[in-house]
C-alpha cells in the first residue's frame, strides 16, 4: 500500500510540474492563432507545437473572443465594446465580475494577473479536472490506480474529446465531479453540499443540453450502480431538493439568456428524433482512425469535429482477451450482476437512439428530443468504457500469442475491408498492432498486468492518433498583441465610418475581440429591435425568420438580408455605411501604368468583381473607376476585403489591405463584353488600370 501511495505521489507531483511550465509559458489548445494569421494579418504567430484548425471555429471565432471583449470590457456583464451591447451571461462561460464569478473557479485568476497567465490556468484546470474525475470514476468500478489513469488519459484522446476539446472540454471534465459527492462517503450535508456547487459550475461555465442531458443519464446509471440505496432513502430528497436547487441558481444567473433563447427558431425551435449516426460512426469505436487520415482529412463528407467519436482500440483489445469462461461469475453474484446489467441496459438505451428511427416523442422520457443522437457520442463512449473496465476486472484477461494473432487478423482485415477502398495508403491505423505486441512480451514478464498493458497500448495509439490535433499555443498573442498594419488599417476605416467597422470577412466574434465595434459579430440572442430599425422595408415574418436565431452576422454585398444557414446571417453593408468608393466613367488617360487584377461573376441577379487594387499605399480610402460597355445605370457598392492569400508587405506594393469587391445591380446583368478597372490613389492622386481576366479584354476609352 505505501508503494501505491507513493507512486500516486509522485504522480501528482509530476502533474504539478506540468502544470507550472503550461501556465508558465500561458499555453492552451486554442486554434485562434488561425484567426490572427488569416484575418488580422499576424504573420508570424504560431503555436509552439501543432496547428490551428480552421474547423475549431466555435472557439477561435466566439469562445476566445468573447473572452477577449469580456476584458477589454472589463468583466462587465453588458459589452459595452459592441455595436450590439449584448448580455455576455450567456451559454458560453466568459468571466464577469457578478456573482456567477463564484461558480466558477477555474476563471479566478482573471483581473488578478495577465488574462494570458487565467486564460492558461484555465485550460489546464480543466483538463487536471478530466484527468482526475475519471480516473475517481473508474476506481470505483475497480480498477486498479494505474489502469484508472490510463483508462481516463485514454478517454481524453478519443475524437470525440480532442475535436470539441477546446470548446466543450468543461462539459466533459466537470461532469465526473457532479457525481462524485453523491457516490462518496462523505457525510449528507458535505455530500448535497458539494453536488449542489458542482452542479452549478458545470451548467454555468458552459451550458449545452445535448451533452449534459447525455451525461446526466450516465451520471444516473453510475449512482444507481454504486449508491443504490440512496433511491430508497430520505437522502434523495435532499439531493433532489439540491438538483433543484442548482438548476434554479443557473437558471436565476441565466435567466434573460433562457427567456430570449427559448422564442427563437435556433436553436429555440431545435428537436431531435432518433437515429441519424451511420454505421460508420459506430465502426470507429473500435477502429478510431477509420473515417480520417493522418493528416486530420475527412473520408465521409463531414468535417473533423462531426466526425468524432469516443472511439479507442482498448474496446475491441478487451472484447478478444476477455475470459469467457469466467462470464458466469458476474451472474452468479448479485452485485456484479446488478452493476453489469445497469451499464448495459444504459447503454444500449443510448446506442438505440443513436441508430434508430425512434420518434421524440418517447425521447422525451429521458429528454432526448433536445438530444442530436451525434452529440451523444461522448455520454455513451463513457458507458462502454466503463462496461469494458468492468467486466475485464471481473473475468479477467487471457493475453496469449494466439489470441493477439486473432485480433491482429481481425483489426488488418476490416481495415482492408473499411478503410482501404477509400484510396489511403498508409497504414498508419495498423501502428496499433506492434504496441500491443510490445505490451504482450512486458507482459510475459509481469503477469498480472495484463489489463493495465491492453490500456496503455490502447493510450499510446490515440496520443500518436489524436494527440496533435489541438495545439499548443501561447496565449500571450491572444490578449497583448501589439496593432499591426492590418489592424491599424481597420481602424482607420472604423474611424472613417462614424466609429463603426462594417467590414467582411472578419468570422464570428473576432473584430469584436480584437477591440472593434463591428457589425460582424456573433449574437447569441436576437437583437429584433436593432434589425427592424436598419431593415424597416421588411415583412414582420421574414425579418423574424432571418434574425429570430443565434446569429453569425456577416456583413457582405448584397441587396438584402439573407439566411445563409441555421446560425449565420448574411447581412447588406450599404446598410451601416455612408460612402461609395466607386465611380462609372466613360473614358480615361491611356498612358497609365497597369498593375493589379480582379475577376467578374454572375450571382444571384448581380455582378461581383473581386480584385486587388495594387495602391502604392495603404490610403484611408481606395477609390475605384470603372468602365463598361453599355450604362449600368444602377449604383455601384464597393468593399475592401482582407487578401489573406497575399503578404502584407506594402513597400513592394503587395499588401492584404489592397483587396476589393464590387457589386452591380443593373437591368442587364450579364458580364460585359468589356470592363476597365482603374485603383485610385486619393491620398497621393496615383491612377492605375486593373489587370483584366483573359476573357475580357478592356473597354477602349475614346481618343482625347
Amino acid at each position: 500500500m505505501s508503494s501505491i501511495n507513493s507512486k500516486i505521489k509522485i504522480f501528482f507531483l509530476l502533474f504539478i510540474a506540468v502544470g507550472s511550465i503550461y501556465v508558465f509559458n500561458t499555453w492552451s489548445p486554442s486554434s485562434y492563432a488561425h484567426a490572427l494569421k488569416n484575418h488580422f494579418g499576424y504573420e508570424s504567430i504560431e503555436p509552439d507545437f501543432g496547428k490551428p484548425r480552421a474547423v475549431r471555429s466555435d472557439e477561435w471565432a466566439v469562445v476566445t473572443p468573447l473572452t477577449q471583449a469580456a476584458v477589454r470590457n472589463d468583466f462587465k456583464r453588458y459589452n459595452e465594446t459592441s455595436l450590439y451591447r449584448e448580455d455576455l451571461r450567456i451559454n458560453y462561460g466568459i468571466p464577469i465580475a457578478d456573482w456567477g464569478i463564484i461558480f466558477k473557479p477555474t476563471m479566478w485568476l482573471y483581473g488578478l494577473v495577465n488574462p494570458a497567465y487565467a486564460y492558461s490556468a484555465h485550460w489546464f484546470l480543466i483538463f487536471s479536472l478530466f484527468i482526475f474525475g475519471y480516473t475517481i470514476l473508474f476506481k470505483k468500478f475497480g480498477a486498479t490506480y494505474t489502469l484508472a489513469i490510463a483508462l481516463s488519459f485514454g478517454l481524453y484522446f478519443t475524437g470525440f474529446s480532442q475535436f470539441w476539446w477546446n470548446e466543450k472540454g468543461p462539459l466533459f471534465a466537470i461532469f465526473p465531479w457532479v457525481i462524485i459527492p453523491l457516490i462518496s462517503n462523505m457525510k449528507l450535508i458535505w455530500k448535497v453540499t458539494a453536488f449542489y456547487y458542482t452542479a452549478v459550475f458545470w451548467l454555468l461555465t458552459n451550458l449545452y443540453p445535448p451533452i449534459q442531458i447525455s451525461l446526466a443519464f450516465v451520471g444516473f446509471i453510475i449512482i444507481l450502480t454504486q449508491q443504490p440505496k440512496i433511491f430508497t432513502s430520505r437522502k434523495i430528497i435532499y439531493i433532489l431538493i439540491a438538483a433543484a436547487l442548482a438548476a434554479g441558481t443557473a437558471g436565476y444567473y441565466l435567466k434573460d439568456y433562457l427567456m430570449a433563447t427559448s422564442a427563437t427558431l435556433y436553436p429555440g425551435g431545435r428537436h431531435s428524433m432518433g437515429g441519424e449516426v451511420p454505421f460508420r460512426f459506430i465502426l470507429s469505436w473500435f477502429f478510431p482512425g477509420f473515417n480520417f487520415t493522418w493528416s486530420y482529412n475527412s473520408l465521409i463528407g463531414l468535417n473533423m469535429s462531426e466526425i468524432g467519436v469516443v472511439g479507442m482500440y482498448y474496446y475491441i483489445a478487451i472484447a478478444f482477451f476477455l475470459n469467457y469462461k469466467n462470464f458466469h461469475n458476474i451472474w452468479q453474484d448479485p452485485q456484479q450482476k446488478r452493476v453489469f446489467l445497469a451499464l448495459a441496459i444504459g447503454f444500449n438505451l443510448q446506442l438505440a437512439w443513436m441508430v434508430l428511427p425512434i420518434p421524440s416523442r418517447v425521447g422525451m422520457i429521458f429528454l432526448w428530443d433536445n438530444v442530436q443522437p451525434s452529440r451523444m457520442q461522448f455520454a455513451s463512449g463513457v458507458l462502454l468504457a466503463l462496461i469494458a473496465s468492468y467486466t475485464a476486472n471481473k473475468i479477467g484477461l487471457i493475453f496469449s500469442l494466439k489470441r493477439f494473432a486473432l485480433l491482429a487478423v481481425f483489426i488488418i482485415i476490416s481495415w482492408w475491408i473499411f478503410k482501404k477502398p477509400f484510396g489511403v495508403k498508409r497504414t498508419e491505423d495498423l501502428f496499433f498492432l506492434p504496441i500491443l505486441f510490445v505490451a504482450y512480451l512486458i507482459f510475459k514478464k509481469y503477469r498480472n498486468s495484463a489489463h493495465e498493458l491492453v490500456a496503455i497500448s490502447s493510450l499510446i495509439f490515440g496520443i500518436a492518433l489524436f494527440g496533435r490535433f489541438n495545439p499548443l499555443q501561447s496565449a500571450w498573442p491572444i490578449f497583448n498583441t501589439p496593432n499591426n498594419q492590418t489592424v491599424q488599417y481597420l481602424q482607420e476605416l472604423q474611424k472613417f465610418n462614424n466609429g463603426t467597422l462594417v467590414y467582411p470577412g472578419l468570422p464570428g466574434a473576432i473584430a469584436n475581440g480584437m477591440g472593434f465595434r463591428s457589425l460582424s459579430h456573433v449574437t447569441a440572442t436576437p437583437h429584433m429591435d436593432f434589425w427592424r430599425k436598419n431593415f424597416p422595408e421588411l415583412p414582420n415574418n421574414e425579418l423574424n425568420h432571418i434574425f429570430n436565431r443565434y446569429s453569425h452576422i456577416n456583413p457582405t454585398l448584397a441587396l438584402k438580408p439573407t439566411l445563409l444557414q441555421a446560425d449565420a446571417v448574411l447581412v447588406p453593408m450599404s446598410r451601416f455605411t455612408h460612402n461609395s468608393r466607386a465611380t462609372e466613367i466613360s473614358q480615361y488617360e491611356h498612358n497609365l501604368s497597369q498593375h493589379g487584377f480582379f475577376t467578374v461573376e454572375k450571382q444571384n441577379g448581380i455582378l461581383l468583381i473581386n480584385g486587388w487594387g495594387g495602391w502604392p499605399r495603404d490610403a484611408k480610402r481606395h477609390d475605384i473607376e470603372i468602365m463598361f460597355d453599355h450604362r449600368m445605370n444602377q449604383k455601384i457598392e464597393v468593399s475592401s476585403i482582407l487578401r489573406p492569400d497575399l503578404p502584407i508587405n506594402t513597400n513592394q506594393r503587395i499588401s492584404a489591405l489592397n483587396g476589393f469587391q464590387i457589386m452591380i445591380q443593373s437591368e442587364n446583368t450579364e458580364i460585359p463584353r468589356c470592363i476597365t478597372v482603374i485603383a485610385v490613389d486619393d491620398a497621393g492622386g496615383g491612377r492605375t488600370i486593373l489587370n483584366n481576366p483573359p476573357s475580357i479584354p478592356l473597354c477602349q476609352s475614346p481618343s482625347p
